[in-house]
């Protein structure tokens, strides 16, 4: 009776420890981090995390703007939370530590609530380096150009 308790004492063991060493231990892929990223910009209860996958030294690129960190970017993002409505992932691609993104983001703004873009993010251990965001820029300077006033 000893052994079969510490036969099946062994057995439950080594099916616990195969059965933990088998479960996947998720962590987010380059694609995945950018597509958190943007879904914070269509709920602004996720913002925070979106805004905790940015380097402190994150640089963003777009027509109008360079910005050397977070901290710049999150009071542009601000200024922009009151006319964004939100953002439709199109397309992504993921190319070692660059991320393509195709997407349609949404204003409150008359003649401006759909427009197109294509931002590429650059990361490092999860965390976004870098973007350049590309769109046309043309009736948005004149917006620029009000929140600067």
């Amino acid at each position: 009776m000893k052994k079969i308790r510490i036969t099946l004492l062994i057995a439950l063991g080594l099916i616990t420890s195969h059965v933990y060493s088998q479960q996947k231990h998720h962590t987010m892929t380059n694609q995945e981090v950018v597509e958190k990223f943007l879904s914070g910009f269509n709920d602004p209860s996720k913002i925070q995390a979106s805004l905790a996958l940015l380097a402190d030294d994150y640089q963003f690129t777009n027509p109008m703007v360079q910005l050397q960190s977070k901290a710049e970017f999150v009071a542009l993002a601000q200024e922009m939370g009151q006319i964004l409505t939100g953002v439709h992932l199109i397309r992504s691609a993921e190319d070692g530590d660059w991320v393509a993104t195709f997407y349609e983001f949404k204003s409150s703004i008359p003649g401006l609530e759909s427009n197109m873009a294509t931002e590429w993010f650059r990361l490092k251990d999860g965390i976004i380096q870098e973007s350049h965001l590309v769109y046309d820029a043309s009736e948005w300077r004149k917006v620029y150009e009000q929140m600067e006033q």
